[in-house]
């Protein structure tokens, strides 16, 4: 049997963090992979136990809390499922509810966070998001399907609030907060579905939005990282990142260049 020879606890965790420059009072969007930080004392508790002490309760913690599995089954594809399914799986898939919906695809940390004492989760049936501290419960106050991940969503208040991204692990492609750029660059739009609660009867709710894409996401990230603001360190086997709010800028002139090389 293979022994672990790297083990990371509350406290070693604590002194890497603050070591990367987060400090009481900060606010931070946190992405993770719990399984590239080596084997960690008590898990997901621990991380998030961790980020809580570092940034203190004056501080913000926000974690992408998303639940691909309630959305419309024509568009899956990880696994498909038959066509013949569509139409009943629209009619009995449960209505999304912030206390009891799982997360998809988010992984461990974000899982537990969500049903972490005094963390409020968004109302946003497919894009929710879960906060913890200063002004938490405001802050994801609002999450419409209009709002999505742009204007008036709980992300453009942590650019307002001047937020960090930090990594742990996860792929520069799950920066969630970058979603931003997408809005208001002529960008495509998309049906979507989903099952939710509307004026206190569950209804399977159609509406159009932002074709929202992450896949850019890697590549532009990679250049993103090389700025002097951002600080890269490493944990086991987790490259880990702090960085910007404001790199959302960037991003979106790099979205724009893209499709306009697309389009060409």
């Amino acid at each position: 049997m293979m022994m672990m020879r790297h083990m990371e606890t509350k406290s070693s965790l604590i002194s890497q963090l603050q070591a990367a420059g987060i400090r009481r009072g900060d606010a931070l969007f946190v992405h993770t992979s719990l399984s590239k930080l080596g084997w960690v004392s008590g898990g997901a508790q621990t991380v998030i136990e961790a980020l809580q002490e570092t940034v203190g309760p004056e501080g913000l913690l926000m974690m992408a809390t998303q639940t691909g599995d309630n959305s419309d089954p024509a568009g899956w594809e990880a696994p498909p499922v038959p066509v013949e399914w569509w139409e009943t799986i629209r009619e009995t898939m449960p209505p999304y509810d912030p206390e009891k919906t799982a997360t998809r695809g988010m992984g461990r940390v974000p899982e537990l966070f969500r049903s972490y004492p005094n963390v409020y989760r968004s109302q946003h049936p497919m894009w929710s998001v879960a906060a913890w501290g200063d002004d938490a419960e405001q802050v994801v106050s609002g999450h419409t399907l209009e709002a999505g991940f742009g204007p008036g969503s709980p992300i453009e208040k942590m650019i307002e609030r001047n937020a960090k991204i930090l990594h742990l692990g996860s792929p520069l492609d799950a920066t969630t907060l970058w979603h931003y750029a997408e809005y208001g660059i002529d960008g495509p739009m998309k049906p979507f579905g989903c099952a939710m609660v509307e004026s206190g009867e569950r209804v399977w709710k159609t509406f159009e939005h932002v074709d929202v894409n992450s896949d850019p996401f890697g590549p532009i990230g990679e250049n993103i990282v090389k700025r002097k603001d951002v600080k890269t360190f490493t944990i086991h086997e987790a490259t880990c990142y702090v960085i910007p709010s404001d790199t959302w800028e960037p991003v979106r002139h790099a979205l724009v260049a893209l499709r306009s090389w697309l389009s060409d």
